[in-house]
């Protein structure tokens, strides 16, 4: 399934792919009708070609060295390979706009 993140506004069934990747990748859990919310959550996702990418990009290997271990970023799904990129949840961002 490809969801194309700038349709969540207009697309209820953009909303509800997006929810179900919330879920299933990040352990977010949004209610679907909780448009607000899942417009936020969209602001929070950033998206790489590499993992590697997301390490330099993103500041986090300078933030949390040592943290930066792929199986860890996996593992505890702030990293998840979607649709053949890197996908980062800000959940310190998403948090702070609550």
């Amino acid at each position: 399934m490809t969801i194309d993140l700038s349709q969540i506004k207009e697309n209820s069934m953009v909303r509800y792919g997006f929810k179900i990747l919330l879920m299933r990748e990040f352990d977010i859990h949004i209610k679907e009708n909780d448009y607000n919310r899942l417009i936020a959550a969209a602001g929070c996702i950033e998206i790489y070609d590499s993992m590697e990418e997301f390490l330099e990009k993103s500041g986090w290997k300078r933030d949390n060295p040592e943290l930066d271990e792929k199986s860890y970023l996996l593992d505890n799904h702030i990293c998840r390979y979607i649709q053949g990129k890197v996908w980062y949840f800000s959940r310190l961002r998403y948090e702070n706009q609550a």
